[in-house]
């Protein structure tokens, strides 16, 4: 397989470092956008050490904003597929005491970039005919528990731009998909839930592993799926 280009948005946090490492792993060409400074030297520094680093191109870039997500489609050279790997959680409150600043910020990190970065890729994907976007939603989007709506709420949105994209690309052979992790087995999970059994969670290498699936010839009539992980 010849060379690909890959967009990773969120490649410097738990989930994306996994999802770089098995592109890269692939042999493809990796590029994340960061904002910041510190996570981008040691997501480097990491892939360095594994001799993949000449394969890893850094950009930093805010995706949620149109410029920031053009600058990383260039700097991706119209990229052959597209992870929206970025996301944030928050909540932990009933609707009523969940301030709408707080609903803001997770569209804005869950929603908006995964818009912003899919409309900054498709011309180039449109003009080839082919290509690949896959977001991360999440298994709170189709059984929302209370107390974490926004969240929630958020995340449905990438299951919604997931199957409309998916209808807006029949006829060409750009497809659409999503992971719909349950919780992931990240250091931050397990420091703010201590008590939780961790076993039960996802590993980031298998998420990675789906996501790596869908992005290859063997998911070619895989459209529109969303997979739970």
């Amino acid at each position: 397989m010849s060379e690909r280009s890959i967009l990773v948005t969120g490649g410097t946090g738990a989930l994306g470092r996994a999802v770089t490492r098995a592109f890269l792993g692939n042999g493809d060409r990796v590029t994340v956008p960061w904002i910041v400074a510190a996570e981008a030297r040691e997501l480097e520094t990491e892939f360095r050490a594994e001799h993949a680093a000449n394969r890893l191109v850094l950009v930093e870039a805010d995706v949620a904003d149109e410029a920031g997500a053009a600058l990383a489609c260039q700097t991706a050279a119209s990229p052959d597929v597209l992870v929206n790997g970025v996301g944030g959680f928050g909540g932990g409150a009933p609707v009523e005491d969940t301030p709408l600043e707080l609903w803001d910020s997770l569209f804005r990190i869950n929603v908006r970039t995964a818009v912003a970065t899919a409309r900054a890729v498709l011309p180039g994907m449109r003009e080839r005919r082919r290509g690949v976007i896959i977001g991360v939603a999440s298994q709170a989007a189709l059984q929302p528990p209370g107390g974490i709506a926004a969240y929630s709420a958020a995340k449905a949105g990438i299951v919604a731009l997931t199957r409309s994209l998916q209808e807006e690309v029949a006829g060409t052979d750009i497809r659409v998909g999503a992971v719909v992790p349950a919780t992931i087995d990240t250091p931050a999970n397990r420091a703010g839930m201590p008590d939780a059994d961790f076993s039960t969670w996802t590993p980031p290498g298998r998420i990675a592993d789906v996501i790596q699936w869908l992005a290859s010839d063997a998911a070619a009539t895989v459209r529109g799926a969303l997979i739970p992980v």
